[in-house]
């Protein structure tokens, strides 16, 4: 299924690469720049976190037994900072990247799940680090600790273990934010093995297992089914999807010959030319989109485009004309999706509202349950 979108603009290749390469290096720019930064305040950054646990380094208790497993950590924490000081433009230049070939649902999706993904999980990844973690190991001090035998800790090992739960409370967010965006925006069905579904699970899961350390390598298949298992329980007590476009979504229906149909009903008011029926005239079967004038404006066709790809239109049917004023990209376009494009020419006909409302309940009628 190849789509055009008013936004789309014939580049060769290579021009794409050039400005993916373009936008690469600038990111990188930025991110050895911060790099540097956070290598010359690293230091006193770990002392004080260390030195504010609740069994902290004030108080002997936090050793060192690797020095080459510490330099790691050390450069990872380094590393983590600067992804998180990049995060912003990083998510800044994606959108931009990617918003000329994105359907309109698909690019409100792309920018929740980007601006609320990483604005959300960058508040709990502080919250985790500043209260969470030191009181999570107060906790286990107390619970643990036995009576004449001094507790020591390794600072390789609470790191690690601090940067892993801080990637899994990244990639849970990002996978909540984006299972509800996709719930709202019709975008995936309550299927459990949806096409869309099963690609956020499997991406999350795989940076999961890229960024996982070692000091979790033993938990990590139990974090991986809660990182499943915790956004499909939350998304339960969602709404129902309504940030998707105000089309009516069609039902499936069978001709008399038995065959399967999803017929979408597009009322063009033609900038107020074209005759018109209100859509409580029509059946519950057929699919309902109302716009002004589709030949004039492009994010009119988008947003039809749109409706037809989430909602598997097979049948789209135009009011005003037979479709062939749209164009050619579009009827290109909706013919990629399997979609058969035809027209009741109401601006070329005299019609009567009785025989407007005739045909298209024509339309809804011509299937049986």
């Amino acid at each position: 299924m190849r789509l055009r979108l008013s936004r789309d603009v014939e580049r060769p290749l290579r021009a794409h690469i050039d400005e993916l390469a373009t936008r690469g290096t600038a990111l990188l720019f930025v991110l050895c720049m911060a790099t540097l930064f956070w290598w010359w305040q690293i230091d006193p950054i770990l002392e004080t976190w260390l030195s504010s646990l609740p069994l902290g380094a004030a108080e002997g208790t936090v050793s060192i037994y690797d020095p080459h497993g510490w330099m790691s950590t050390r450069w990872s924490m380094i590393a983590l900072l600067a992804l998180i000081t990049t995060l912003p433009l990083v998510a800044q230049q994606l959108l931009a990247f990617a918003d000329e070939g994105l359907l309109p649902s698909e690019r409100k999706w792309l920018r929740m799940v980007t601006i609320g993904g990483v604005g959300l999980g960058l508040m709990l990844a502080t919250f985790w680090w500043i209260w969470g973690y030191p009181f999570a190991i107060g906790s286990a001090g107390t619970i643990g600790g036995v009576d004449g035998i001094g507790t020591q800790y390794d600072a390789v090992l609470l790191f690690e273990v601090g940067i892993g739960i801080s990637w899994w409370i990244f990639l849970t967010i990002i996978t909540l934010i984006g299972l509800t965006m996709a719930r709202l925006l019709s975008l995936m069905v309550t299927e459990p093995f949806d096409p869309f579904r099963v690609r956020v699970h499997g991406t999350m899961l795989f940076l999961w297992w890229l960024t996982c350390p070692s000091a979790l390598e033993g938990v990590w298949l139990s974090f991986s089914i809660l990182l499943v298992i915790i956004p499909e329980m939350l998304i339960q007590w969602m709404p129902a999807p309504l940030l998707s476009s105000k089309a009516r979504s069609p039902k499936s229906v069978f001709d008399s010959e038995g065959g399967l149909h999803r017929r979408l009903f597009a009322m063009c008011h033609c900038e107020g030319a074209c005759p018109s029926v209100p859509s409580s005239s029509a059946s519950n079967r057929l699919g309902w989109a109302e716009t002004e004038a589709l030949c004039l404006d492009p994010d009119a066709r988008d947003a039809l485009l749109d409706t037809i790809v989430r909602h598997r239109v097979s049948d789209l049917v135009i009011s005003g004309c037979d479709g062939s004023p749209l164009p050619v990209e579009f009827r290109q376009s909706v013919a990629s999706t399997n979609c058969q494009l035809s027209g009741l020419g109401w601006l070329d006909n005299d019609s009567t509202p009785k025989t407007r409302e005739f045909a298209i309940s024509t339309l809804a009628s011509t299937s049986k349950d």
